[in-house]
């Protein structure tokens, strides 16, 4: 049995469409910047932080507390689970939980936020956004 080597004209295109896919992805690169620039979240100042903290501490408690009691309640339905649709029921009304609570502690954070007249982060969607905007980062909330 023969291998067949790539024909010359096989690697002039894969060549030119390497190049020309790079020669994109360096365009876009380019152009990110700016718009990255545009949504980033902005950070507090120093006295804006001073300001939320004690409001900020009391709401991450009370964040945590209920947490914690979402991870119990469902450590307990694990426990009880007998089937593989029973913990799957578990895991789903864990998530559920997980979910309202994210978004009512991000409600919770504007709310501080705008009584301290402060301009609510916006982060992006997904990553490390940090803002009140839906991201999955931690930071500015």
């Amino acid at each position: 049995m023969t291998t067949l080597a790539p024909s010359r004209r096989g690697r002039t295109l894969a060549t030119a469409l390497g190049s020309g896919l790079s020669l994109a992805l360096l365009a876009l690169a380019t152009a990110l910047p700016g718009l990255a620039q545009d949504s980033a979240p902005q950070r507090l100042t120093p006295d804006q932080q001073q300001r939320i903290f004690p409001e900020r501490r009391t709401q991450l408690l009370r964040h945590h507390k209920e947490r914690i009691q979402t991870l119990q309640k469902s450590e307990r339905c694990i426990n009880a689970a007998r089937d593989t649709a029973a913990l799957n029921g578990c895991l789903q009304e864990e998530r559920r939980e997980n979910q309202a609570q994210r978004q009512k502690h991000r409600e919770a954070m504007r709310s501080i936020y705008q009584r301290n007249g402060i301009e609510v982060p916006v982060g992006g969607p997904g990553g490390r956004g940090g803002g009140a905007g839906g991201g999955k980062g931690r930071r500015a909330m």
